[in-house]
């Protein structure tokens, strides 16, 4: 009798430690904070984020992210003729290269578009990234993910390019099999996003 119930309770544990589903087939909508380098300390543009993503059978997967920040500040910065804009758009290509029970191994690339509006100025900054992404998941209602790579910024003439180290992480808590919410972070050159997110996946 007692080796039954120590079965039924091993059983148990094991379905609770279960790994949630890894996935790139989603829509994503939520509220971020870009901090711009060389900007007033005062002027955190925020705004809403729309994203979308599919994963194909055979491991390649794509995706669509559009960032619409404004000043919070927005009354104050036009007194001073100083208002920050920043849209962000990006086309996501990858693959997933290995995946096991609890971890997913890929490889992806970024092309878009970033501008940053002024009442005096604005710039529109062609970027490319390439990096190397590993999910993981940390049991049934938690999991999260780390991209490292290399991001390309070509700025308008004269401005020089700028290149360097991209590194976007993030945590996600599931509250259902397709319901979850989303904190990300992301450190690109000459800028870093805060970001919180609901996610749907199917």
């Amino acid at each position: 009798m007692n080796k039954h119930i120590l079965g039924l309770l091993l059983a148990t544990a094991s379905l609770n430690s279960q790994a949630a589903e890894l996935s790139k087939s989603y829509l994503e909508v939520g509220y971020g904070e870009t901090s711009l380098d060389g900007a007033p300390n005062s002027v955190d543009p925020q705004g809403f984020i729309i994203a979308g993503s599919y994963e194909f059978a055979n491991g390649i997967f794509m995706g669509l992210k559009i960032d619409q920040h404004s000043d919070s500040l927005a009354f104050f910065d036009k007194l001073l003729d100083d208002d920050y804009d920043v849209d962000e758009t990006t086309f996501n290509l990858g693959y997933i290269l290995r995946s096991t029970d609890n971890g997913r191994l890929a490889v992806g690339a970024q092309v878009g578009e970033f501008e940053v509006s002024t009442n005096r100025s604005n710039s529109v900054v062609d970027t490319r990234r390439i990096y190397g992404e590993y999910e993981h998941s940390f049991g049934k209602r938690v999991d999260g993910f780390a991209q490292l790579g290399y991001e390309m910024m070509d700025f308008p003439s004269p401005i020089e390019n700028e290149n360097g180290v991209y590194l976007n992480a993030g945590i996600r808590f599931s509250f259902t099999d397709h319901s979850s919410v989303i904190l990300e972070y992301t450190n690109g050159v000459d800028y870093t996003q805060s970001e919180v997110k609901y996610r749907y996946t199917f």
